[in-house]
């Protein structure tokens, strides 16, 4: 599958010769999208979301390009001829956009993750044996979010007050 640049993609949508297609979770879509996307989720992939725009070049985002990557190749598999990743997905754009206005949903994510892991074993290391437990929660947690390529946590922190005016 091809990637094609964002600026491309913008002005063959202007043109109606295409439809860009963001596949990202609807609490994730809301926070940043573009004027003209159309958001149908990865995680619910139906086939006949697609149908409507199978005469149009399909331009597919997600946050990091692996979602739409699947997508790209279910549809390909089910006869899609024009379907293209755009070459900057919504981590590239968002870190771009909002670098100067504070830190970034991802920053914000690790740094929590760290402070809750550095609470938890400071509790193991002078309290007891069962702080142990909640470090490996988070394990698992970041293990089974990797597997199906999303994170509630996240998702959580972007609806925070102070994220709120992040707007695409």
């Amino acid at each position: 599958m091809q990637l094609i640049e964002n600026e491309e993609a913008r002005r063959l949508l202007n043109l109606g010769e295409a439809a860009i297609i963001d596949v990202r979770e609807r609490a994730e879509f809301r926070k940043m999208n573009f004027d003209g996307s159309i958001n149908f989720l990865s995680s619910s992939f139906e086939i006949q979301n697609y149908f409507p725009f199978q005469r149009y070049k399909i331009y597919l985002r997600c946050q990091l390009g692996n979602r739409s990557r699947k997508v790209a190749e279910n549809l390909e598999n089910e006869g899609f001829s024009q379907v293209f990743l755009l070459e900057n997905q919504m981590d590239r754009i968002s870190v771009e956009k909002y670098r100067q206005k504070g830190w970034s949903i991802d920053r914000q994510f690790r740094i929590t993750l760290g402070i809750l892991l550095l609470i938890f074993l400071l509790g193991y290391k002078v309290h007891s044996s069962s702080w142990i437990i909640t470090p490996v929660i988070l394990c698992t947690g970041l293990i089974f979010t990797s597997i199906i390529d999303r994170c509630d946590m996240r998702m959580g922190i972007a609806l925070l007050p102070w994220n709120r005016g992040k707007k695409g």
